[in-house]
């Protein structure tokens, strides 16, 4: 059997060009240019063609299935492996040292939008089968390695892939950790809004968030009058560790940033997210209930639902109800939640224990809904697929203290079946920032990858 490792090298100058490629495509969902044939609008679209357009060059069968994902395809057989990742990826945002969609190479680090989530592990699949076919080694399933292209809002781009397409004897994701993640807690996004119920002050306003899967770095507040107690105002801002600015003016009355740190809703102790502090904040300054029970619910001391009765575990961990977009305006709240869930509980249990808090504290005016389900997922770590994913990791790195482990995190796993989260950040920290600024990943480690990843679908072709 051929060294893999040693042939990955042979793809380095390769990566870094097509990388380069890639992050130069702003792939974010955008609904103003959504037509028929580009569900998630323009740039998105592009970015699948791209993807497609470089599996032909290299003489892989390819396929668009109607926009939504678009796959390359190696081997022959009746089964399939998967490797399925995302080519879209969340907004740019503010704080970057150099332009987002530019890639910017500082020794091994590789800085960019979508560089590790998820453009920079799923090129590394590709290039893995492309290693493959280059080494004239034929394998007796058929292995796709496929793009979707609406991973960071909503899913819907995978589930109507399977609606078309074979499902996989085995596949993984390279879209979070090595060595290997053998499960996922659901994801929700539950809306709450109030219908009648303005606030005293109607000129306040309290605006941040656009992704529902991603802590702001700030939120923007007008209408509240803290003038007055700007000291404890200041005392404020250092022992909740929060930046601010102002709007206009250097005047607090007229607006302000309160800016924390922003990051992944999966991982909320990582971030300081300014819509728990915000509320903190406001809490004293407007005494409508409404705001005094989003404070305590919603202000970071109630991530695990304990107040809905809700903080059970499973398998896969302990929930995370984590705001994460933000809109007040004219009385008006809409929030939206971030729930990460674990096997033991179903969105609709969960939205009906929050649902029922509110009205038996006298929360009569509010609305709730879910606008988006991931189902939890978990294969058991003896199966053959974890044992063998698991080995290679080994025998690549020599690491044997990373175990087998669940994630808060939710990726394509879960809608695949037979599969699991492989890559492709190592656990070293070589790799980070998703959703946050100065995203990055190392050039070794993705070289490294592309050796594992190759000789991974290999090995699963025989499994």
């Amino acid at each position: 059997m051929i060294d893999f490792s040693k042939e990955a090298e042979k793809y380095r100058e390769e990566f870094l060009m097509l990388l380069e490629q890639w992050i130069g495509i702003a792939s974010v969902y955008d609904e103003d240019s959504i037509n028929d044939i580009m569900p998630f609008g323009e740039e998105v679209h592009s970015a699948l063609q791209w993807f497609l357009n470089l599996g032909k060059s290299h003489g892989f069968h390819t396929k668009d299935v109607d926009g939504y994902a678009a796959h390359i395809e190696y081997g022959t057989g009746e089964e399939y492996v998967y490797a399925f990742g995302h080519c879209d990826v969340v907004p740019g945002g503010e704080g970057w040292s150099g332009n987002p969609f530019k890639l910017l190479k500082h020794g091994d680090k590789l800085i960019g939008r979508g560089v590790i989530d998820d453009k920079g592990p799923l090129l590394a699949a590709y290039l893995a089968l492309k290693l493959l076919k280059d080494n004239n080694i034929l394998p007796n399933r058929r292995i796709r390695v496929v793009a979707g292209g609406n991973e960071e809002s909503g899913f819907s781009c995978i589930r109507h892939y399977f609606q078309k397409e074979p499902r996989p004897t085995y596949g993984f994701t390279p879209d979070a950790k090595f060595p290997v993640i053998n499960g996922e807690m659901g994801g929700a996004i539950i809306n709450i809004n109030n219908i009648n119920g303005a606030f005293e002050n109607e000129k306040f306003t309290m605006i941040g968030g656009q992704v529902h899967n991603t802590i702001p770095d700030y939120v923007k507040i007008t209408g509240l009058n803290i003038e007055e107690q700007s000291e404890e105002f200041r005392k404020f801002l250092e022992n909740q560790d929060l930046g601010f600015e102002y709007l206009e003016n250097e005047n607090l009355k007229a607006g302000f940033k309160l800016i924390g740190k922003g990051g992944h809703s999966s991982k909320p102790e990582k971030a300081n997210n300014p819509i728990e502090k915000a509320f903190k904040l406001i809490k004293d300054m407007l005494k409508e209930k409404g705001i005094v029970e989003l404070e305590k619910l919603f202000s970071g001391d109630n991530i695990d639902g304990k107040l809905f009765g809700l903080n059970k575990s499973g398998k896969c961990g302990v929930l995370k109800i984590v705001p994460t977009i933000i809109h007040i305006e004219k009385g008006l709240i809409n929030l939206n939640l971030s729930v990460r869930y674990p096997e033991c509980y179903t969105a609709e249990e969960i939205i009906k224990a929050i649902e029922d808090y509110f009205l038996c504290h006298g929360l009569n005016s509010y609305n709730f809904s879910l606008s988006a389900d991931k189902k939890p997922s978990y294969v058991d770590e003896n199966s053959p697929l974890v044992k063998k994913l698991y080995n290679i990791y080994v025998k690549h790195t020599g690491d044997t203290i990373n175990k087998v482990r669940v994630t808060s995190a939710g990726t394509y796993a879960s809608e695949m079946e037979n599969s699991v989260i492989f890559g492709g950040e190592f656990p070293d920290g070589s790799s980070g920032n998703a959703h946050m600024a100065n995203e990055f990943g190392s050039e070794a480690a993705f070289i490294k990858s592309i050796g594992m990843y190759a000789e991974a679908l290999y090995e699963l072709c025989k499994l």
